[in-house]
């Protein structure tokens, strides 16, 4: 969705002559969500393309990796998700367009518990990966700073697909709700799973769950999950 966007809004820019007699060239390179493979597209977008500017990577992984290319080179980059903690810090040529976890979890904490009520919940994450990291220490504070109870906290490695062990323990705790931060494929396998085990909770998570992905792999087990929103509609 995200390069079909940008696509159609060069188009646009192009037919609608918004630059005058200038036109935009987009170059489109795969990150394939893999850091090294990141830095490749970045060295061979502004070294061999010339781009004037990036935007992207989408993952926030990538863009610790790549962005400080395209800083050194001087080039502005535009991250269109990347909502980790740290990412604007990494110089003066690095935005994003999205809002960071950490000013949309709090409120997703916020929100949810007023909602739903829920007194104790249960925390999955990632822990290997510094998107789902820097996500699960704004839920942890979060959760803290609302006296929410947390009766678990397990981790998981990118690339696990077996959550079996972690939500049996947390199933014998009998949360309220569980509390996930994960990239799409890890989040749509736990939701599977979760619901198989007889784990029938609301499942709430940050921006890793606003991919088309999520409802693909879950199907049906994705219904009823919850999660903030790093950018407003209209």
């Amino acid at each position: 969705p995200i390069h079909n966007g940008i696509l159609l809004a060069a188009q646009q820019i192009n037919d609608q002559k918004l630059l005058g007699d200038a036109t935009l060239a987009i170059v489109c390179e795969d990150t394939a969500g893999d850091k090294a493979q990141a830095i490749n597209a970045f060295q061979k977008l502004i070294n061999q393309d010339k781009v004037v500017a990036i935007l992207g990577p989408t993952l926030s992984n990538s863009a610790f990796a790549a962005d400080p290319v395209a800083q050194e080179a001087g080039i502005p980059v535009l991250g269109s998700s990347n909502t980790a903690a740290g990412i604007t810090d990494m110089g003066n040529y690095v935005f994003r367009d999205s809002l960071p976890e950490s000013d949309v979890i709090p409120n997703t904490i916020v929100v949810t518990k007023d909602k739903l009520g829920y007194s104790k919940v249960a925390v999955m994450y990632g822990n290997d990966d510094q998107f789902t990291q820097s996500g699960y220490d704004v839920f942890a504070e979060a959760l803290a700073g609302s006296g929410t109870e947390v009766v678990a906290t397990e981790t998981f490695a990118k690339g696990d697909t077996d959550f079996s062990a972690q939500l049996t323990k947390i199933a014998a705790l009998e949360p309220e709700a569980l509390i996930v931060s994960a990239l799409a494929e890890e989040a749509a396998n736990i939701m599977i799973q979760a619901r198989q085990l007889g784990l029938d909770v609301p499942i709430i998570g940050g921006n890793g769950f606003n991919s088309p992905k999520l409802a693909e792999i879950a199907g049906p087990a994705a219904e009823g999950a919850i999660s903030g929103a790093a950018w407003n509609i209209g």
